[in-house]
């Protein structure tokens, strides 16, 4: 119930949203060469950005920080956890990459296959000895994943990597402490 809840929230959230920037748009402002959207309209319609290469610091962002950054999400799901306690809320963005959310803040990214950018100087479908050669020896080993310790934030933060034929097929980093 919790997340269906939430998933209200964040539509009625987005929606509002919209309806602003739709608002925004129509009153766009006139220029010698036409109608120029305003920056948040220009900047909203926009693709979202590809993450930077070490996207550790956008841990623990709260939604409208996120909003703001990232623009609003492609879509909105549930995900649902072996147990209630683990169930989330997940935006995806149309570069390849997921947002899951505890609460009203941002605990985990997931970088699916479709993900152009780097992560630590590693890209999808890079060897496992590149891996090796960039990050040194993982923290620990995992059946088809090797898990990193990163610097410590004021957070503890992890970098799973699932490796399939030699390589890295997906990747997720996350806050330890939630």
């Amino acid at each position: 119930m919790r997340i269906l809840q939430f998933c209200a929230f964040i539509a009625v959230s987005f929606a509002v949203g919209a309806a602003g920037l739709a608002a925004e748009a129509a009153t766009a402002i006139a220029s010698p060469s036409g109608p120029v959207a305003p920056p948040l309209a220009q900047a909203l319609s926009s693709p979202p950005p590809l993450l930077p290469d070490d996207p550790a610091p956008l841990l623990g962002l709260g939604l409208s920080e996120a909003f703001s950054r990232l623009g609003p999400p492609a879509s909105v799901s549930a995900f649902r956890g072996a147990e209630a306690w683990q169930d989330d809320v997940v935006f995806v963005f149309p570069p390849g990459y997921s947002l899951f959310w505890f609460g009203d803040r941002l605990w985990q990214i997931r970088f699916g296959p479709t993900y152009a950018g780097s992560l630590y100087g590693l890209f999808l479908g890079d060897s496992i000895d590149k891996v090796y050669s960039l990050l040194g020896a993982p923290f620990y080993e995992v059946e088809g994943s090797l898990v990193y310790r990163l610097p410590y934030r004021g957070y503890p933060v992890r970098l799973r990597l699932t490796i399939e034929g030699g390589r890295i097929v997906d990747a997720y980093l996350y806050r330890a402490d939630f």
